[in-house]
């Protein structure tokens, strides 16, 4: 039996849970169609998402979409959305895309019931999920069985490669971008052969002259909407990760790739011996964790990263490694850098020669200890730094820096380099995501 076999048989549902899984799924939609909500509402009910298409992989979440007529109030429809998940779904709670439905458990399944709009077209489009249906439709009218079997296959090796899901704290590929990417080239070994050979930065798929994409590093177009990337979740580190996977895969084929051991965090001693030969120093700066939802909570610890990237690099700090980790209550980002100690001199730019600030700029600095000069066309000062001390000059200057909305007020801020503190076991994982650097295949 081939590797990929073997992966097909770990991944698949068997015949029982196949049959389990549609007995559950055909019990719900005949509850919900009788809903007392439903029919005097004139409600549609849909199976969608990986169930109805048949590529799910072993306990799936099953997808059951309540479609409202297209003239419906949208609060009304989202309050009736609600009280009908709430009615058949037990452990309930309400999650949000573009508006809120609901999360819980039917028969030893997750399911979300989720509300939109009938729609005759994308064009006429009232809110996101109302693409879904058509989605789940066009899969169904052109995938057979053997392509399904495919899209499992690639659906276990973006989780392996750590790359599966589209949700903001992966930025990676939806199931759906990989049942269009099997569509496009057949199965799971003709992806990862274009991908080696073809893919570069801003690559077009199903492309019919429709809206650009400039900033996203591969290019999707919806079949059922061409003013859309479906790939536009996929960030470019990820795009690069599948594309490094898809190479070494195919020059040596692995399990690893599809179930790669589990990351460890690095030892205490083995990080302090490491930073020693590399003659650098780590930082953990360390704050309250705001209460939200992953897609909202995960933009902000990146924008927050960015911020505090900035302001270092205004003083020509380029941290050599970084990362983050996020706890039950706080976000820690690890930063590696060279010295810990800022020049004590530093070379302040004034404006050109021809302008009208340089009477200004002179009488600002006059009394300097260093007189100012011009070099390459600009007035420049040398003057002495106020703060050297990187740990404190972050203290000082990150509320000044461009921070996720919800970490501006700074709560919490901690800033470790003493080594008794950063090589606490609490902020060894941050440490070991920033100094890992194995690709999860990579892991032995």
């Amino acid at each position: 039996m081939s590797l990929e076999s073997e992966v097909l048989t770990s991944i698949s549902p068997s015949p029982s849970d196949r049959a389990q899984i549609e007995t559950c799924s055909q019990q719900m939609l005949n509850e919900l169609k009788n809903d007392q909500l439903v029919v005097k509402h004139d409600i549609d009910v849909m199976l969608v998402g990986s169930v109805a298409k048949g590529t799910y992989l072993q306990n799936p979440d099953i997808d059951i979409f309540l479609i409202f007529p297209e003239n419906f109030n949208k609060q009304k429809m989202q309050d009736i959305g609600l009280k009908i998940g709430k009615k058949h779904l037990e452990q309930c709670e309400t999650r949000y895309a573009e508006h809120p439905y609901m999360h819980g458990i039917r028969y030893g399944y997750e399911l979300d019931i989720v509300p939109c709009y009938k729609i005759k077209s994308a064009e006429d489009l009232k809110c996101a999920v109302d693409r879904t249906p058509f989605h789940t439709r066009y899969i169904q009218s052109v995938m057979d069985v053997k392509m399904k079997d495919e899209v499992r296959l690639l659906k276990q090796f973006t989780k392996g490669i750590g790359i599966y899901g589209a949700e903001s704290k992966i930025e990676g590929m939806s199931g759906y971008l990989i049942e269009l990417l099997i569509v496009k080239y057949g199965s799971f070994q003709e992806v990862l052969k274009a991908a080696a050979s073809k893919w570069k930065y801003g690559y077009a798929i199903f492309s019919k002259n429709g809206r650009k994409f400039p900033d996203d590093a591969l290019i999707v177009y919806d079949p059922i909407d061409n003013s859309r990337n479906v790939a536009s979740a996929l960030s470019t580190q990820s795009f690069a990760i599948f594309i490094c996977a898809a190479r070494e895969y195919l020059k040596n084929p692995s399990s690893k790739f599809f179930f790669p051991k589990e990351r460890e965090c690095i030892e205490a001693d083995v990080a302090k011996e490491m930073f020693l030969k590399r003659n650098t120093h780590p930082i953990i700066v360390e704050m309250n964790k705001p209460m939200l939802i992953d897609d909202n909570l995960y933009p902000q610890v990146k924008k927050t990263l960015d911020g505090l990237l900035t302001i270092l690099k205004k003083e020509d700090v380029v941290p050599i490694s970084y990362s983050y980790y996020i706890t039950e209550n706080t976000v820690q980002y690890a930063l590696e850098i060279d010295d810990l100690l800022l020049p004590p001199l530093i070379c302040h730019m004034g404006p050109p020669a021809w302008s009208n600030n340089v009477e200004s700029f002179l009488e600002k600095w006059k009394t300097n200890e260093f007189k100012p000069f011009v070099k390459e066309g600009f007035w420049q000062v040398i003057i002495r730094r106020d703060i050297r001390d990187v740990p404190k000059y972050i203290q000082k200057n990150l509320k000044h820096a461009s921070l996720g909305k919800d970490f501006r007020d700074l709560n919490g801020l901690k800033i470790h380099t003493d080594q008794e503190k950063i090589f606490d076991e609490k902020y060894m994982a941050a440490i070991s995501a920033m100094i890992d650097k194995r690709m999860n295949w990579e892991i032995v």
